[in-house]
């Protein structure tokens, strides 16, 4: 079979290996279509701690499974699968506290390696955090799976009151993606961003939208909400410059939710008396839980808006290299890697 291995920045090999035998419990599962997202991009650019090279990667799939393992009775050879790359232990102190994003050993046991023929799903991401992918639901679709579920769990951490005015800021993947869910539960959502291809796109799925380019983005939101400024900001660019900004733009008693990381060196400041005497609250949710995950599944399974609108290009996997260059270059949104 065919992986892609990224072997330093902005460096890829597309290398044969032999095809993995299923883990007791676990499947192999034939990859049908593999999504690029943020963080591979930051990983091609600069690496990435947990990725040392080289590094098989990739995390949002969907397949069919190939082979299974010895007690994975659940499933069967040949049926479309729908899942990510991690699940929780169920037994630390996290789980037990039903923080499962936060479990100990979630991170270790992720999987990492979508870019290519075939993956090795092990029993307790099967177990827990995969779905059979209804026939109507094409690959694309329940590829979505990892990124929304990341998004559904950052919707729920937030929990924002019935029809909240809430600002989604950065026009990538999880942007969109964030500002669907939110317009998707009946809150006031705007998309601000800076790419206008990206901008329109966003409008013509219905989203409300603030070019930061061309407007005072402070002004647009207080415009929108009376003066107050929006309930709630979720910040999805991973750039200091907006976590700092972000605490000026909600309104008192707003909530800012860091979204989008920054690197693991850097520091941000805020102003104190703006978070204490306006008590605007600030949250960082991480990862996702099955309880988010389940969930997601079911949005995708209702169609509850059309994902795949944020798929710009399509590669086969044998140009996978082209399809990281073109993204590194500012190309596209998000692309499909296909076998």
């Amino acid at each position: 079979m065919r992986v892609a291995m990224l072997t330093a920045p902005r460096n890829i090999e597309l290398r044969e290996v032999a095809m993995p035998e299923p883990p007791p419990g676990g499947a192999v599962v034939a990859v049908r279509v593999a999504l690029t997202d943020g963080t591979d991009l930051k990983a091609y650019r600069r690496g990435h701690p947990q990725m040392p090279f080289p590094t098989p990667f990739g995390h949002e799939f969907s397949g069919e499974i190939l082979a299974l393992g010895s007690g994975a009775s659940d499933w069967r050879v040949g049926e479309a699968i729908a899942c990510v790359h991690s699940a929780p232990c169920g037994g630390c102190f996290w789980c037990a506290a039903g923080e499962e994003e936060l479990c100990e050993s979630v991170m270790e046991r992720k999987i990492l390696g979508a870019y290519a023929d075939a993956i090795v799903v092990p029993q307790h991401i099967l177990a827990r955090n995969a779905f059979r992918k209804p026939e109507a639901m094409t690959f694309a679709e329940a590829a979505f799976l990892e990124p929304l579920s990341c998004v559904v769990h950052s919707r729920n951490v937030l929990a924002p009151r019935p029809r909240s005015s809430v600002a989604v800021f950065g026009d990538g993947g999880f942007g969109m993606l964030h500002a669907l869910l939110f317009a998707r539960d009946g809150h006031e959502c705007v998309l601000v961003g800076r790419r206008p291809e990206r901008l329109a796109l966003a409008a013509s799925l219905g989203l409300a939208t603030i070019d930061a380019s061309a407007n005072d983005v402070g002004a647009s939101l207080r415009e929108r909400t009376g003066g107050r400024g929006a309930d709630a900001l979720v910040e999805c660019t991973g750039t200091a410059e907006v976590w700092e900004l972000a605490p000026s733009l909600v309104r008192r008693g707003g909530t800012v939710s860091f979204f989008g990381g920054l690197p693991a060196e850097a520091n941000v400041s805020f102003r104190a008396a703006r978070l204490h005497y306006d008590e605007v609250r600030l949250i960082s949710p991480f990862h996702f839980t099955p309880r988010a995950v389940a969930e997601a599944f079911a949005l995708l399974r209702e169609r509850a808006f059309d994902c795949t609108r944020l798929i710009s290009h399509r590669y086969p996997l044998d140009r996978i290299v082209d399809a990281f260059a073109a993204l590194d270059s500012g190309i596209g949104l998000k692309a499909a890697i296909e076998t």
